[in-house]
């Protein structure tokens, strides 16, 4: 990652981070394309079962996708700031 994006994102703190990447980024986004593929591959009765248990389960996965990608972040960050100094 780059290190001055990565500063620019960290200034806005990780609860902002892992809310626009963790659950909105991956854990709606991976809720709505895993709907429409399940859809597609195994039809079911009742077409919106799967979206709204999807939508619940897959943000609350993002919240832990995202608190993971906010310290692997950050130890990158801070590795990198350590060696320029």
């Amino acid at each position: 990652m780059n290190m001055e994006k990565w500063a620019k994102k960290r200034e806005k703190g990780k609860q902002h981070f892992v809310l626009v990447n963790g659950v909105l980024g991956w854990g709606v986004t991976t809720a709505i394309l895993w709907s429409v593929l399940m859809e597609l591959i195994e039809p079911s009765q009742n077409i919106w079962v799967r979206p709204i248990v999807a939508l619940i389960i897959f943000p609350i996965a993002g919240i832990a996708f995202g608190h993971l990608m906010w310290n692997k972040s950050e130890k990158a960050y801070e590795k990198e700031t350590r060696n320029t100094l």
